[in-house]
């Protein structure tokens, strides 16, 4: 009997159960409800186990039924917890957080079906039917209590959440979220009494049926129980606090109710002292239209409004108030008018701000003719950069009409000469900074590409929201032009055309601010040799022809890895990108060369330069500019002294001569205050009458430093011609001399003394006025003197040189052409110039006396007879030299035969010897 009834319940809640999953199914939009249909279809599967359980009388069956109804029993918690969270709106509802709540029955879903990981659930399930009824014993293990306690933990803190929430909501919703807590509580609690109460000796488990009864009590206080109790409530509250002004009438026009701002509206712009206070008092209500306009004749607008909405004014004492009014007829079921729905909505600041608008209507015209007449291009969108206006200076400057323009982006005008990073950047500052300005370079409707300076502002409105792009623009191409002038006489040589060393030193910081540690770079300097000669002899309209044709072969047989600079006079300078070792370098370098070997044709005159290049190279070693060029400049010089028309590396070897070269120049300037210069005399000897006879002496000039160095004149001597010092050196040689020549002849030693002449002496005359200053103060020394000049000094200025050796020669001063056969020996020099002796240089007196050897000394020596010259032998170091120089009648003879240069005590003590 008792079976049978039980049965039934269990039967009669399991169809409950289904009505329930159709009713949530049908709000399945609402997320609670998903959470209520999911916990409800779990429950309809339990309390289906136990309905089979009882209508099964199989105790095999209803044991697995038992077992699988624990599986609904384990997940009927979480889903509760979740949607607790969801329902009471707590902080922490993130999926991970929910997720925490199914660790313990997952644990739990695997220890019921393993019975063994992570631990036991039960052991030993029995079931037999005790009146029909199934009796379901077992032996409770950790995992059956583990999930027990979590399960009325979890229950506790979710009826926790529904008090929270009813204590903490709102006096309006506090019946319903009472109902819920209550129900919950009740379920709870009844579930709690069923398992604590024992009827008869069999345990009847109703818990599935308790927890039914909390998921109706939920979604009955969710989905029904606002109806009945909050909806009229709502619908009074929403009439009581709409703005708009409500008035409720009658089908007589009688008014049955005011909403709070009908009564404020009345109230607030009438005079109360014709107002009564049972009127007032009862809401107006009873009053008729007509008798409200007899009390308020303000009211009378009112009259006008019907079931079109109109716009209707009210004119207060003090102010003027525009509404929108609308008139809407109440109907009952059966169509019949039993009502009038009257509503005012305020439109004042609405109307202010048309009025508002109409004034600006008149200044956007006057706007519009201001901005049609500017000169500069005006050009707005709207924020989807869609063309809305431009001006006459736009439309002029584009070349599009205003029609071909509105309703277009502004991307037809795009050239291509920016990427799309530089308009990414521009729209990056209208949006950070609400402007932009800059040069775009755009392209007009005819194709030309024209250069302006935009600014583009955003215009924004009262929220802040941007409403349109403005654009006003300039057209810059004068002033590009005018820049691009003054760009190329800064960086451009105007002669040749060639960059110039301004552009270079850009062009080379750049590279170096590349950081390429695989590949290196060089710099090749060039310069001209001879270039001075033919700018001189031909005049500088030659030689600027000539660097032009200089130039243009350079261009044409630079590589895509060059580039060539003018840097200066007749120096070029080759910059090459990307070398892999100096072999490149190299090959540039001697295709340069051998392009210089191709004669020139100047002014219908055949040219051939040579060209010296220095050459430094670049790796990963981090040079400054300077010291690259310094570099360079000092390999092309060291190219020169090597003979030009080559190359030259940059080593440290140059480097420490150009140090030492700076250390003598630094030191050459107090070298004559502190006397450390000295001359000393190599004997010149004659042979007579088998003798050998001291004729003359060369005076040679030694430089010993305080510090104990000696320095030869082809060391400092160049130096000393390159800052200068070679006039007060060589005006102190002279000094010298007399002062010998005089302390000689106190030692009856009377004989020619020579001193070596700079051509920077003869070019400003120094020599000239030194000498004859000399004569003056020593009016009664008379001197042997002989100056010696090299022929480098007739390839500056021979006319010039000629006159100036004329002069010192009408003074008595013999003149000696030294090294003669070195240099271009001309022989119209010989015939032109007032010389005395020639002297003939060591490389050929090293091979006169060789057997079989073809020698020109004996030429020479021939070529001087004629021309009534004598002759100097330099070098002389052997008896063999001596007895051909003597038998072929060479005047003098000069060299370590007979003495190295001698200090003035030592060459006396030689030459008193030599008269013995």
């Amino acid at each position: 009997m008792y079976g049978s009834i039980y049965g039934s319940i269990y039967f009669i809640g399991l169809l409950i159960s289904f009505i329930l999953l159709f009713l949530l199914y049908r709000v399945k939009a609402v997320k609670l409800a998903k959470y209520l249909f999911i916990g409800d279809l779990i429950l309809s599967f339990w309390i289906a186990m136990e309905t089979l359980s009882y209508f099964i009388m199989s105790a095999d069956l209803a044991l697995l039924f038992q077992k699988y109804k624990l599986i609904s029993a384990i997940f009927i918690p979480p889903i509760c917890m979740a949607f607790a969270v969801e329902y009471h709106n707590a902080k922490y509802k993130s999926l991970l957080f929910k997720l925490a709540f199914f660790i313990i029955p997952v644990c739990s879903l695997l220890s019921l079906l393993t019975n063994r990981f992570p631990y036991k659930f039960i052991s030993n399930p029995k079931i037999e039917y005790i009146d029909h009824i199934p009796s379901y014993t077992y032996h409770v293990n950790a995992g059956f209590r583990i999930h027990t306690y979590y399960s009325y933990i979890v229950i506790l803190l979710v009826c926790i959440m529904f008090l929270i929430r009813t204590i903490h909501s709102p006096q309006m919703y506090k019946r319903q979220n009472l109902f819920i807590c209550i129900g919950s509580f009740l379920g709870f609690l009844m579930n709690f009494l069923v398992l604590s109460l024992t009827f008869g000796s069999t345990f009847i488990d109703l818990t599935s049926l308790c927890i039914l009864f909390t998921i109706i009590v939920m979604y009955w206080g969710i989905f029904r129980f606002p109806r009945t109790a909050l909806v009229p409530k709502a619908k009074n509250l929403f009439l009581e606090n709409i703005s708009d002004v409500t008035i409720i009438l009658d089908a007589n026009d009688t008014i049955i109710d005011m909403n709070p701002a009908a009564i404020d509206f009345v109230l607030n712009n009438n005079n109360l002292s014709t107002l009564s206070y049972s009127v007032a008092s009862t809401n107006f209500t009873g009053l008729k239209l007509q008798e409200l306009y007899k009390l308020f004749p303000a009211l009378l607008p009112l009259n006008t409004v019907s079931e079109n909405a109109s716009s209707i004014t009210f004119h207060f004492k003090d102010k003027t108030l525009y509404y929108n009014a609308e008139q809407t007829p109440i109907l009952d079921k059966d169509q019949f008018l039993i009502g009038k729905l009257i509503i005012l909505h305020n439109i004042t600041e609405i109307q202010k701000y048309i009025n508002n608008l109409k004034v600006l209507n008149n200044d956007l015209i006057l706007s519009d003719r201001i901005i049609d007449s500017a000169l500069e291009g005006v050009l707005i969108t709207d924020t989807n950069g869609v063309i809305v206006k431009t001006n006459k200076s736009f439309q002029k400057m584009s070349g599009y009409t205003d029609q071909e323009l509105l309703g277009k982006n502004p991307r037809i005008f795009k050239s291509g000469k920016h990427d799309l990073l530089f308009y990414k950047n521009m729209w990056d500052s209208l949006i950070a900074n609400g402007y932009w300005n800059g040069e775009v370079w755009n392209r007009s409707k005819n194709g030309n590409v024209y250069p302006e300076w935009k600014s583009v502002t955003a215009l924004h409105n009262s929220d802040g929201s941007v409403q349109n792009y403005i654009s006003i623009s300039t057209d810059i191409s004068q002033l590009k032009e005018t820049e691009e002038a003054l760009h190329n006489l800064a960086y451009y040589d105007e002669l040749t055309g060639l960059a110039n060393k301004n552009y270079f030193y850009e062009k080379l910081r750049e590279r170096i601010e590349i950081p390429d540690k695989q590949t290196g770079f060089a710099l090749l300097l060039m310069d001209l040799d001879g270039f001075k000669l033919i700018n001189d002899s031909l005049g500088h309209t030659a030689g600027d022809v000539l660097l032009k044709e200089v130039s243009m072969r350079l261009q044409l047989n630079l590589g895509n890895n060059c580039s060539v600079y003018r840097f200066g006079g007749d120096e070029f300078v080759i910059l090459i990108e990307t070398i892999s070792d100096s072999i490149d370098a190299v090959k540039v370098a001697q295709s340069f060369i051998e392009m210089m070997e191709t004669p020139f044709l100047i002014l219908e005159r055949q040219i051939i330069l040579g060209i010296s290049i220095g050459i430094t190279i670049a790796h990963k070693n981090s040079y400054n500019i300077d010291e690259l060029v310094r570099r360079a400049d000092a390999a092309m010089y060291a190219a020169k002294e090597a003979g030009k028309n080559r190359y030259a590396f940059f080593s440290e070897e140059i480097d420490k001569k150009n140090h030492d070269t700076l250390d003598m120049q630094t030191q050459l300037k107090s070298a004559l205050d502190k006397k450390e210069f000295r001359l000393y005399l190599q004997p010149q000897v004659s042979s007579q009458d088998g003798k050998y006879v001291i004729t003359g002496a060369e005076a040679l000039i030694r430089w010993r430093t305080l510090d104990g160095k000696i320095y030869t004149p082809d060391k400092f001597i160049p130096v000393s011609e390159s800052n200068g010092m070679i006039i007060p050196i060589g005006n102190w040689i002279v000094d010298e001399i007399f002062r010998i020549d005089k302390l000689l002849k106190e030692q009856d030693i009377d004989i020619k003394l020579s001193i070596n002449v700079s051509s920077k002496q003869l070019e400003d005359n120094s020599l000239l006025y030194k000498i004859k200053d000399m004569y003056q103060n020593n009016a009664l020394q008379r001197i042997n003197l002989v100056i010696e000049i090299t022929e480098s000094i007739l390839l500056q200025d021979i006319d010039k040189a000629i006159e100036v050796l004329n002069e010192i020669k009408s003074m008595g001063i013999g003149i000696s052409l030294d090294d003669f056969g070195t240099g271009f020996s001309s022989l119209s020099y010989l015939t032109r110039l007032p010389l005395d002796y020639i002297k003939i240089d060591k490389s050929f007196i090293d091979d006169f006396a060789k057997p079989n050897t073809t020698n020109l000394t004996a030429n020479i020596i021939a070529i001087a007879k004629t021309l009534n010259l004598k002759t100097v032998a330099e070098g002389v170091e052997t008896l063999e030299q001596v007895n051909k120089l003597i038998e072929e009648k060479c005047d003098q003879l000069q060299g370590y035969y007979f003495n190295r240069p001698l200090d003035i005590p030592d060459f006396i003590e030689y030459a008193n010897s030599m008269k013995q």
